[in-house]
């Protein structure tokens, strides 16, 4: 690791990136509609026509550029430290939560018995800005939880509820969120509280410490709360590692209340049949000429893939749709993405909503232009969507039916459960073997972790608990399309790692270090070194393998795909550079070398 404050390091580490990129591309929605083909022959009835729907959220602002973040108010529970070193590694992740939180933000910690570590205001709140050190000192107040602290956890959680509820009015264009630690079996139902504090409920974050807890029961508040499910061991720096996890999305909330909408056009007979948005709750129209999304709070960086089914019909032959070009194109679908930011209703700070009109051809029968070039094969993004989906649902299947009712997995029964999935495994890649260009390197090696831990569940090769916790984050992650701890920081499923998450995750070790894990709150410690967190010099690889063959690579997920475009540039720029500085000349348009001789054969 090296001195540098984190900010500053994420500039130095990025400026050949990020120094081609418009400011004004870092503060926009982007919205984008992909069918699955870009043509539909018009005498052709399609009853399942899907289309990708993709937002993708404004990225962080580098060092020196405005963007606009959501200030957040954030209550963690805790419900953990049944005996002193587990509480101090809790510390540890308290403590990397103050110096990440921004100076606008407002926290409140509640540990077991419901008890208040900050009392400075009426609220419970306490003011980031010049209140780290009191945050940091207040955290010797807690104690490991008492033995009755298995009755706690509700009340814990409930309080922090009402705190939040209690908020001023004036806090409406402010993200709430819960983080509730545990090391116990919980018994909390989310739902009943929320009918008490029907006003601006929060997102429950649930991180469960060790094989005491409940997957169970966190996994449903998470679900509940559209939050997402945690889970970690006692290693150290692992809590704080995981806890990162969820705090590189809170510290960068890029809108709240956001909602996708969607649109057929009218008279045209085109009908929204359903909408695939895992965790978001989605609803259509009882005409099924529209349909939308609560999205809910957005980070930035991030993108949320929804996939539309839509019901086309055929065109009649001498009907003609909107003329574009030569043939004929026809309109489906108008998607809009909204931010309802105290009482506006945009695309934020009243701007006009992202909107995004999606049109396929639907060419005439003489229409030689287009019938020579129709697309036979669908497009490849969508085909990946479309499969992440699928596995979604077929791991969701597989826990509600084998899992759910299980009070744990045994010996005897693990290596059953073992058998089952990996068939029906088999039997989704059997179904699609033909569909072309589709990667599912990631979630083979995924579905085989779960394989392989449900074979060894109750043998002393896995714990129970641990089984069920790692499907069940791997289920939450991908409901939400969000990173969570599976099991450790360094376990996190790669299609959602973001550059914001690893760097964040750098920091962990630093603050940790800098401030100290036991009593005194890291006292003495210089503020310039306070103030900052430092990362690695070194970027994440452009390039990771695949997982397919040895010789083959993806691109990083963790990069932005609109920094591919400059990435690309960078690349050429160096390949110049090289040509130049080899004394070699280029080939013309035609292939032959200008001005030099042809190379000699080689004997």
């Amino acid at each position: 690791m090296m001195g540098v404050p984190g900010a500053l390091a994420c500039c130095l580490v990025f400026t050949l990136l990020l120094s081609e990129a418009r400011a004004t591309d870092a503060e926009t929605v982007k919205l984008t509609t992909t069918p699955i083909f870009p043509q539909i022959p018009r005498s052709q009835t399609s009853k399942d026509f899907q289309v990708l729907v993709t937002v993708d959220a404004p990225s962080p602002p580098v060092a020196g550029q405005k963007g606009r973040r959501v200030p957040i108010d954030l209550a963690v529970v805790l419900n953990v430290g049944g005996d002193r070193a587990r509480l101090d590694s809790v510390k540890k992740a308290v403590r990397f939560i103050i110096w990440q939180l921004h100076d606008d933000d407002r926290l409140a910690v509640i540990g077991p018995s419901t008890t208040r570590l900050f009392g400075e205001t009426a609220t419970g709140f306490l003011d980031i800005l010049n209140g780290r050190r009191n945050a940091e000192s207040s955290l010797e107040k807690l104690e490991p939880r008492p033995r009755d602290g298995q009755t706690q956890q509700a009340s814990g959680l409930k309080e922090a509820i009402k705190m939040l509820s209690e908020l001023p009015a004036s806090t409406s264009n402010r993200a709430s969120f819960i983080i509730f630690v545990t090391d116990t079996k919980e018994s909390v139902r989310f739902s009943k509280l929320a009918r008490e504090f029907p006003k601006n409920l929060p997102v429950v974050h649930t991180f469960g410490v060790g094989s005491g807890h409940d997957p169970k029961s966190l996994l449903t508040i998470a679900e509940e709360s559209h939050g997402t499910y945690s889970f970690v061991d006692d290693a150290e720096n692992a809590i704080a590692g995981a806890i990162a996890v969820t705090v590189s999305g809170l510290k960068s909330v890029a809108a709240v209340k956001t909602r996708l909408r969607l649109e057929a056009p009218a008279g045209s007979g085109v009908k929204i049949e359903r909408v695939e948005s895992g965790g978001y709750t989605s609803a259509i129209a009882g005409d099924k000429n529209s349909g939308e999304v609560t999205v809910g709070v957005l980070y930035a960086g991030e993108a949320k893939s929804f996939i539309v089914h839509l019901h086309v019909p055929a065109v009649h032959a001498t009907s003609s749709a909107s003329v574009e070009g030569a043939c004929d194109k026809q309109h489906l679908l108008t998607a809009s993405f909204f931010v309802t930011d105290a009482g506006d209703d945009s695309g934020g700070e009243g701007s006009p909503p992202p909107t995004s009109i999606l049109s396929v051809q639907r060419p005439l029968p003489d229409c030689i232009a287009v019938a020579a070039t129709l697309q036979k094969v669908p497009v490849p993004i969508v085909m990946d969507h479309i499969a992440q989906f699928g596995v979604l649902e077929l791991v969701t299947t597989f826990i509600e039916n084998e899992i759910w009712e299980l009070s744990s997995i045994t010996a005897e029964v693990g290596p059953t459960m073992a058998a089952k999935l990996q068939t029906k495994w088999e039997e989704f890649v059997q179904a699609r073997q033909f569909w072309i260009g589709l990667d599912l390197a990631t979630f083979e090696v995924e579905i085989t972790k779960m394989v392989n831990l449900l074979a060894a569940a109750g043998t002393g090769g896995s714990s129970p608990v641990m089984v069920t916790a790692y499907m069940f984050s791997w289920l939450s992650s991908y409901q939400m399309q969000r990173p969570t701890a599976m099991g450790s920081p360094s376990s996190v499923a790669p299609t959602f790692v973001t550059v914001t998450l690893q760097l964040t995750l750098q920091q962990v070790t630093t603050i940790v270090e800098v401030h100290g894990g036991g009593g005194g709150g890291g006292g003495g410690c210089p503020p310039c070194v306070c103030d900052d967190a430092c990362v690695d010099a070194k970027p994440p690889p452009v390039f990771v393998p695949s997982g397919r063959h040895g010789d083959s690579y993806n691109i990083n997920a963790a990069y932005p795909a609109e920094l591919l475009d400059v990435i690309n540039q960078a690349i050429n720029q160096m390949y110049l550079a090289l040509v130049q500085a080899s004394n070699v000349k280029q080939c013309n348009s035609s292939g032959s070398v200008e001005g030099q001789r042809p190379p000699r054969a080689i004997a």
